[in-house]
């Protein structure tokens, strides 16, 4: 099954890596990436996603505020919001905003791509 991801973060170098992770595991799909929170909500605007992987801390918009443009667009993506500055209050923001999965980096790649899989099945309701 194809799947439709966009990853909004920047940090280059991870962005590159995980791009490629998932590509490897989900083959066929599509990966988009954005470096800013602006391109990803100009990203999302134009196209629908099957999942969102976003950083909290970007410059521009941080990744709270692109959750909000994101869920005034389309209510039902899974998002995944990944931070090195966490924060009980930004959990807590973040929950409220509908964000599916919290994790810290640096993360296990392995959690990371089983919890993506667990995502994209909850939502396309096959095997990925």
């Amino acid at each position: 099954m194809s799947v439709r991801i966009l990853i909004v973060d920047d940090e280059e170098d991870l962005v590159s890596t995980l791009q490629r992770l998932l590509q490897h595991e989900f083959p066929g799909s599509r990966v988009d990436v954005a470096f800013s929170g602006e391109e990803g909500l100009s990203w999302l605007a134009a196209r629908s996603y099957d999942l969102l992987i976003a950083d909290f801390r970007m410059p521009g918009f941080d990744g709270l505020e692109l959750i909000k443009g994101v869920r005034y667009l389309d209510t039902r993506v899974p998002i995944v919001l990944m931070t090195g500055y966490g924060s009980m209050s930004i959990r807590e923001e973040a929950d409220q905003l509908g964000v599916n999965l919290y994790i810290a980096k640096p993360f296990d790649v392995d959690k990371m791509l089983s919890a993506v899989r667990k995502l994209l099945l909850d939502k396309i309701g096959a095997d990925v």
